[in-house]
């Protein structure tokens, strides 16, 4: 059996280090704009959803390869030009 010891000694001795504040980094891409804003593509995707009784994670599947896409523009993730454009053309 393998005990580990310790010297209590030093261990008191050296003052605990606060935490270090914690950035969070993105991976790039646009910030989420002010909460009260909903993009004009996320009504015509709600629309098309009940139109097709669809999940929203199918849709984001199926029109984006990304089942997070329509809770992301719910909670208000704006999203490119060009994720703009594949979702009207799979809506067409």
């Amino acid at each position: 059996m393998l005990i580990r010891r310790t010297n209590r000694a030093v261990l008191e001795l050296v003052p605990p280090r606060p935490p270090m504040p914690v950035q969070i980094e993105t991976k790039g891409g646009r910030q989420p704009q002010d909460g009260r804003y909903a993009a004009p593509i996320l009504l015509e995707i709600e629309r098309y959803l009940r139109q097709h009784k669809m999940s929203a994670s199918r849709f984001g599947r199926l029109a984006a390869s990304d089942p997070r896409l329509v809770s992301d523009l719910r909670k208000g993730r704006d999203p490119s030009s060009r994720t703009v454009a594949r979702i009207r053309a799979f809506m067409t």
